[in-house]
């Protein structure tokens, strides 16, 4: 990957309301995250090859979005509401094989606190929670396909 076509994918990123991505090509590894003000877009060859290209970080002054966080809807009479996916792609539960999930029921979650991630074209994209809330339950199951706006977690609201 030569530097026009990081270039490239940085603008692409920029006008996207993706807030975080993950791109992998020709051995070289290039991790994007939109934050309040400023991205910082490092690349990095795996240690087990040589690199191939410049691995020195590119950095982007880039908006700050809401795509991390997740519509809510009523799910109910009895006072709870859903955290919803925020895209279509592949829910999973924990940040990787074999770590212990997020969040379980139960488990209080505060605003802006990651609850899951939805795996969208290789891309993994946080979803947290808008408000505090505690989880009562999970509605999917961990590498499950999931629709865009469809319900991840039914919570109850902290005021």
């Amino acid at each position: 990957m030569d530097l026009e076509r990081i270039q490239e994918v940085i603008r692409m990123f920029e006008a996207s309301a993706i807030s975080e991505m993950e791109l992998e090509e020709e051995g070289l590894r290039m991790r994007l995250k939109k934050q309040h003000a400023e991205t910082i877009a490092t690349a990095a060859a795996p240690a087990a090859q040589p690199p191939q290209s410049p691995t020195a970080p590119v950095a982007a002054t880039i908006p700050d979005t809401i795509l991390e966080t997740a519509p809510t809807d009523e799910a109910g009479d009895d006072g709870l509401v859903t955290i919803d996916s925020p895209m279509v792609g592949t829910f999973f539960a924990a940040p990787g094989p074999g770590d212990p999930a997020f969040v379980k029921p139960g488990d209080r979650v505060d605003e802006g606190q990651t609850v899951c991630i939805v795996e969208a074209m290789k891309l993994m994209n946080e979803v947290v929670s808008e408000f505090p809330a505690v989880i009562v339950k999970v509605l999917v199951e961990n590498a499950e396909p999931v629709e865009y706006g469809q319900p991840l977690f039914a919570v109850r609201r902290i005021e």
